[in-house]
């Protein structure tokens, strides 16, 4: 089936406010995102503490003190300023293996001497002046043993040092405290192996700048301060970074969740979009079958009733000329197939008027009592001829002119007593016409039809109301085209009414229509004398 150009633009449209939802979506979820980044990190950055130790002639907090090799033989001599506390100069001559001599600061003051903890810095910035022959300095840090040294050293401090590179007159150099080591000799000398001399800046006593290099001369070192800085986390403050990592963490999730939940709503939609547009083809195409259908089977009708009729009215006038009995039985023949071929007929298009919404009720006022008697008349033969007991009676009160579609009533009454006489082989069959309300401008009208035939298994009763459909054993049934219930179902259901069964198998069945219908004003306000029953024939 061709889509209309403006099926196709709408679909555009439709697709391009789609692309727009889903890019507003993604941008929404991504400021989401962003700011829960963003209050995460705000709560990383609170929860680091950084933190600052300066050094310097003025903070007081600290002891100068000097040493050299004379400890070990030497001939180097330190010299103080007594104006600056940290300034000094150092003559270092030879008369030791390693000259050398520097200048220290102690950081143990307290009472309890149990030195600095340097552990949560990271690093030291030492700015100074400098003048000599070397191109190195040496910092030098005593800490305390850590847990694995501690008791083999009995309280002997461990020395660390790194090597710094100066330059002539002013520096500012910065060192990474993880590069102080400890050194060789020491190690050496106690026996103790890389693992067990890792550096312990928790309790550091001192710290100093002293030569490096063995290179005799006369150096000058005129300290301005020692910056220590670092960054450090706090119970308190770690669970401040978990609480933010977790917030990342499900805020990610939410955002991949909500796209994810999205992304399926949208691909469902689209999946149904698609589904309701081929249903939307295959009911147009099944309306163009259905409207085919309607239209041959009208055609076909009209074709195969006109030569239908044309045999049944030379049966009816060969019945009626001289023939002997075998002729007149063949005759019969002719006239019964063709009658039961012109009904199946007009079921069948009853059946497609109805399929194609094409079939209409025109009410117009008629004579009830004569319609229903006239119906009883029509099977007073065939029940007789069956050996059956018929019976047509109408209840006192209801009324002789309704408006309604005559020819659908008479059809209706026809199809469910046909039925009744069709299944009942002995026994009685009655049609019974009552008031199921009380009179007025419309009444409610009863038609029961009642026999004591075959009857209806409980599993069947819902399919016999079905086309071409028929109750009962396959090899038993009459036949027909399972068409005249079907029928008068949708009948009844265009006339507002309804129609029930109730059925033992082996017993009989009872149909039940009720329909409302208008009754004419001069019916209400006449008098109506009571209604005699119609004599019961055999």
């Amino acid at each position: 089936m061709l889509r209309k150009p403006t099926d196709l633009g709408a679909a555009k449209r439709g697709g391009g406010r789609s692309w727009l939802s889903q890019a507003n979506l993604r941008l929404e979820a991504a400021i989401f995102l962003l700011v829960a980044v963003s209050f995460a990190a705000v709560l990383g950055k609170s929860a680091i503490t950084s933190q600052t130790l300066v050094l310097s002639s003025q903070s007081g907090r600290f002891a100068a003190y000097s040493f050299s090799d004379t400890e070990a033989g030497g001939r180097s001599v330190v010299s103080v300023d007594p104006r600056r506390l940290l300034s000094w100069s150092c003559d270092i001559r030879e008369g030791a293996t390693y000259p050398y001599c520097g200048y220290g600061l102690k950081l143990d003051l307290g009472a309890d001497a149990e030195g600095m903890d340097l552990s949560r810095f990271q690093t030291v910035t030492l700015r100074f002046s400098y003048q000599g022959r070397s191109d190195r300095l040496r910092l030098a840090v005593k800490a305390s043993p850590g847990p694995i040294a501690r008791d083999k050293m009995k309280g002997e401090l461990t020395p660390l040092a790194v090597d710094i590179p100066v330059v002539q007159g002013r520096n500012e150099v910065s060192v990474p405290l993880d590069q102080l080591a400890v050194e060789e000799w020491w190690a050496a000398d106690h026996g103790l192996s890389a693992d067990k001399t890792a550096s312990n800046l928790k309790a550091v006593h001192s710290i100093a700048i002293a030569s490096s290099g063995g290179k005799t001369g006369r150096m000058t070192v005129s300290v301005d301060d020692l910056t220590f800085n670092g960054a450090y986390l706090s119970t308190e403050q770690f669970y401040l970074v978990i609480l933010g990592v977790w917030l990342v963490l499900s805020a990610g999730f939410l955002v991949w969740r909500f796209l994810r939940v999205r992304g399926d709503y949208e691909a469902r939609r689209l999946r149904q979009a698609e589904e309701a547009r081929l249903l939307a083809q295959a009911h147009a195409a099944a309306e163009a079958a259905s409207s085919a259908k309607s239209r041959f089977l009208g055609n076909m009708s009209h074709e195969l009733r006109t030569p239908l009729n044309a045999i049944i009215g030379y049966a009816y006038w060969l019945e009626r000329t001289a023939l002997d009995a075998r002729q007149r039985a063949a005759v019969k023949t002719v006239q019964a197939s063709g009658e039961h071929l012109l009904a199946v007929i007009s079921d069948i298009l009853d059946v497609a008027k109805i399929e194609a919404g094409k079939f209409e009720l025109l009410a117009a006022s008629f004579d009830l009592h004569g319609c229903v008697a006239g119906v009883g008349e029509m099977f007073r033969l065939p029940a007789r001829d069956k050996g059956l007991d018929l019976a047509v009676d109408l209840d006192p009160g209801v009324p002789r002119r309704i408006e309604a579609d005559e020819k659908r009533v008479r059809q209706i009454l026809i199809n469910l007593l046909g039925n009744a006489i069709k299944f009942t082989a002995s026994g009685r069959v009655s049609l019974r016409v009552s008031l199921a309300g009380p009179p007025g401008e419309a009444a409610r009208l009863r038609f029961a039809i009642e026999d004591t035939g075959v009857g209806i298994a409980p599993d069947q009763l819902d399919s016999i109301f079905r086309p071409f459909e028929q109750a009962g054993d396959p090899t038993g049934r009459n036949e027909g085209t399972g068409l005249g219930l079907s029928i008068s179902q949708q009948i009844v259901a265009l006339m507002q009414g309804e129609i029930q069964v109730e059925s033992t198998l082996g017993q009989g069945s009872r149909f039940t229509v009720e329909i409302t219908v208008p009754v004419p004003e001069a019916e209400v306000e006449a008098t109506r004398p009571a209604t005699p029953r119609l004599r019961r024939s055999r």
